[in-house]
């Protein structure tokens, strides 16, 4: 049985964890408390936008695919600013997760090629990683040889 995604509402919600998270975390948490439950809440997101990514992006045949890639590049956008925030020193709270800090750089990276490859989608360009059918001249010749073998008329 199909289900119904509701990009809008999911991205609307992870868009919100964001923002209350970078809110967060410009506080003076105590790390004992709460870095646990900091990290629980980036790697959700993480993970999230990359299964909501690879929807949007095998799914060509969506209704309103474009406003969803859209909407997933604003969010992807604020999701690496603040995974930069974290990694510059701009949040305060980074002292506190230094022992991730290649795993936060490293998803910070992807989600930057991922903006990128979502802006080609838009564009109708093809993800650099997508790989693009090529059919040569013989296979076209293949193909629209008549039926009788390859003889001609």
């Amino acid at each position: 049985m199909a289900t119904k995604v509701n990009y809008d509402d999911n991205l609307f919600y992870l868009h919100t964890v964001i923002k209350t998270l970078r809110g967060g975390l410009q506080l003076e948490l105590d790390a004992d408390y709460f870095r646990d439950k900091v990290l629980e809440d980036i790697f959700f997101i993480d993970r999230t936008l990359q299964q909501i990514y690879e929807a949007l992006r095998t799914n060509t045949y969506l209704i309103n695919r474009r406003d969803h890639l859209r909407e997933l590049m604003r969010v992807k956008r604020s999701f690496a600013d603040l995974l930069g925030g974290l990694l510059d020193g701009e949040l305060s709270w980074a002292e506190h997760l230094g022992s991730y800090t290649t795993t936060l750089t490293e998803s910070r990276e992807q989600h930057v090629r991922e903006i990128t490859d979502i802006q080609s989608l838009m564009e109708g360009g093809i993800p650099v990683d997508e790989p693009q059918d090529i059919v040569s001249q013989d296979e076209y010749r293949f193909l629209f040889q008549s039926g009788d073998d390859g003889e001609e008329e």
